[in-house]
């Protein structure tokens, strides 16, 4: 799994694996605030926008920090699709927990039109990030 995790990862630069991070991280920093909220919304449309459409009106919640951090990883995203942002971001913590669950539960949280049903949700524990994790974002 390492191996699939760095050919991954070897994809990206370390602007871009930051900038997912940054994102990735902010809805369990600040949940249920705007930003955060536009931050899942963002990786949500990402991981799949024909169910979770993203409505680009939504980026003027981010001040410039994180509106910087969605552009770079909306480009690393946008010309060719290397991988998922789901996948990159397994490869990125490599813990064994799936970000797609996770995602899940986020889409069934916000009460997205396109979420499944709250018994399709994984039982499966979702990541727990430490707050010294936020110290390199």
């Amino acid at each position: 799994m390492a191996d699939v995790n760095a050919r991954i990862l070897a994809y990206f630069d370390d602007e871009q694996l930051a900038a997912l991070r940054r994102l990735y991280e902010l809805p369990k920093r600040h949940s249920g605030t705007s930003g955060g909220n536009t931050a899942a919304k963002l990786l949500l449309g990402l991981y799949n926008g024909l169910r979770f459409p993203f409505d680009l009106t939504d980026l003027r919640c981010f001040d410039m920090v994180n509106f910087e951090a969605a552009m770079t990883v909306i480009r690393m995203d946008a010309p060719r699709c290397r991988a998922e942002v789901h996948t990159v971001l397994d490869a990125i913590y490599g813990d064994g927990f799936s970000t797609g669950d996770e995602f899940e539960h986020w889409a069934f949280n916000l009460r997205l039109k396109g979420r499944c049903k709250k018994e399709g949700l994984s039982d499966r524990p979702l990541r727990y990030i430490e707050l010294e994790d936020f110290r390199h974002v």
